[in-house]
């Protein structure tokens, strides 16, 4: 069972949270989380350290709603599935989705958590758990994935775990350039390294 948070405490995250929905972690001022919340500031330095603090843990919320979503989604595909050939079809689903240019300010909001918390070590033990949860939890439904027969039996499901979030998080190499591979051309370049590499002939 989880450490109930206070109130307060919960407010300024939400808060928080809410107001990185439209700006960056840097264009954030303590101000406009007070006003918002119309908590006071001697309450928001009760419950954190300083502003860097709240940052963090509200980018660390973020992240955990990004990994319940993300575990989600595979869950359905596999919920659904009945066959190889249906598991194939999710993960082109899946790939068509993750891959879209829609998903632009998702990879990079996550590049850019992952980014702000090397070197500090609070914020990177918070994030820890959180990627892992979402490496663990990958793991266990590509198990049984394997377990099924769908995938490859030789394949270590934790590194397919990880395979699969860094071609999903990777694109954002494309991102930044103003001339882009072709869409269609890439889908169709992730579903046959899938098909050959990982779906069980």
């Amino acid at each position: 069972m989880r450490n109930s948070v206070h109130p307060t405490k919960s407010l300024l995250v939400e808060t928080t949270v809410k107001i990185l929905d439209t700006k960056k972690p840097h264009e954030v001022a303590v101000d406009e989380i007070l006003e918002t919340s119309g908590i006071s500031k001697g309450s928001l330095y009760h419950h954190f350290t300083d502003l860097s603090e709240l940052l963090e843990v509200a980018q660390v919320a973020r992240y955990a709603d990004w990994v319940d979503r993300s575990i989600a989604l595979i869950v359905d595909i596999v919920s659904k599935s009945k066959s190889r050939e249906d598991i194939y079809h999710g993960v082109q689903r899946m790939t068509l989705l993750t891959q879209s240019r829609d998903f632009k300010s998702f990879r990079f909001e996550r590049a850019r958590i992952l980014g702000n918390s090397e070197g500090n070590e609070r914020f990177q033990k918070s994030l820890a758990v959180e990627q892992e949860r979402l490496t663990t939890g990958l793991t266990d439904i590509i198990r049984e994935v394997i377990e099924k027969g769908f995938f490859n039996k030789d394949l270590d499901p934790a590194v397919v775990a990880v395979f699969i979030q860094s071609y999903t998080l990777g694109k954002i190499v494309d991102d930044v350039v103003s001339n882009p591979v072709d869409s269609k051309s890439w889908d169709k370049f992730v579903d046959h390294v899938v098909l050959t590499s990982i779906i069980s002939q």
